[in-house]
This record gives C-alpha cells, structure tokens and sequence, in this order.
C-alpha cells in the first residue's frame, strides 16, 4: 500500500515532517489528530503473511476523511499484491473495509467514526446450503469480537447473499459458488482514547483468511 489513506480534494498537499517515516509521505495539512492517529494505527499494524494489502479511495460523499484497505486471501498467494486482478480465483476471499470521519458529530453514527466493510468470500459443495449466511455471518461476529470493546453484534447491520453462477455452452464445467457478505458500524472508541483503525483493518484480514481452505501445511488460525 501507499500511504493506507484516502483524503477527499481539496485538502492541502501533503507536507513531510515528523508524523511520516521517511518512506511515506507526511502528515497534510489540516487534518485532525483523530484522523491521523487512525491512519498511524493502520501504517504500523501487523500483517498476514497469506493476505495481500492495498489502499482504496474512499469517497468523499461519504465522510470528510476515511481510510479504505483492499484484501485477497487465497491459497496461490504469493505476497505481490494482487496478481490475480485480471482473473480473479474462485477460491480466494476478498474484501475492503472503509473507515469513515465526520467533522461533526453524526447523530445517525452516534459517533464522528463508522465502519463499512465487504467481503466475498468462495463457497465449498458441502457449505452452499442455507445455514451458509448464518455461519459465515456469527464467524464475521467472533473475529470482530476482540476489537468492538464490549458492543453487541447485535448493533451491526449488514447482509449476506449466497451466490451460485453456473457456466454453459463453451465455459464448459466452472460452476461455482460464494457469499458475499456488506457490513456496517460503529466502532468503539472510549472517550479519551484514540480510535485504533488497524485493529479494525487486522480483524477483518484475520476472518477473511479464515474462510480460506488452504493446502496442507498452510498455518490458518
């Protein structure tokens, strides 16, 4: 990745100082100490060796500043980013999640942060039933669990949908399935404490890898 931030135009550009390691570009002008701890958070997270990491945008009709990571974890990963872009495998998961700023207070957030997130996520024979959404969705639950401090699964909203695409003709036999899953919150950030974005990005890496049959050997907690 980049710089693991998006800022919508009109921010000025970005200036180096002390808040940047040398290899990455500085904190910009104007943007709030909320914003930039997030983004630091982020920067110095620990990542999975069998998932690959880029930045997103994040659109500013959205929020006044997010932070977007892309992911795909598969078993042909190799660590180059996203080889896979052109052809994408039917038996890798892959995601974004998008942390949003609001200047203002946003009473339908109950907070200045919200959290939107996507996954897609292969689906075996065995699976493709209608128990899927369930458990993929209280599996979504388990793995944010250690990051939502406390807050019900209950207060996240989103939906799954199970798809099936079936291939005719010359495609010849590829029918495959997946899940997708669209999910939306609002993290929990105490009061006086900085919101901690890359707990959030790490979360959601760790439960797409966990959806993953790897080859045997391969380490999948």
């Amino acid at each position: 990745m980049a710089d693991i931030y998006a800022f919508p135009t009109g921010v000025n550009p970005r200036q180096a100082g002390r808040d940047a390691a040398p290899d990455l570009p500085g904190r910009p002008a104007g943007v709030p100490d909320a914003v930039w701890n997030a983004v630091e958070s982020v920067r110095s997270m620990p990542r999975l060796d069998d998932v690959r990491y880029r930045e997103i945008p994040v659109p500013s009709t959205l929020s006044d500043y997010g932070i977007g990571v892309e992911f795909e974890s598969g078993p042909h990963g190799d660590g180059r980013g996203f080889p896979h872009d052109a052809d994408p495998l039917t038996d890798a998961a892959t995601g974004w999640i998008m942390m949003l700023y609001s200047n203002d207070f946003r009473s339908d957030w109950g907070a200045h942060w919200r959290c939107v997130a996507f996954a897609r996520l292969p689906l075996s024979s065995v699976e493709n039933d209608s128990l899927a959404p369930g458990m993929y969705w209280d599996d979504m639950c388990e793995r944010m669990e250690g990051v939502m401090e406390g807050v019900e699964c209950g207060s996240m909203g989103g939906t799954v949908t199970v798809t099936q695409n079936t291939t005719f003709g010359s495609l010849g036999d590829g029918d495959s399935a997946g899940c997708e899953m669209r999910v939306s919150f609002t993290p929990a950030v105490p009061t006086g404490v900085h919101f901690d974005a890359g707990a959030y990005v790490a979360a959601w890496a760790r439960f797409l890898r966990s959806t993953i049959h790897f080859n045997e050997g391969a380490t999948v907690d």
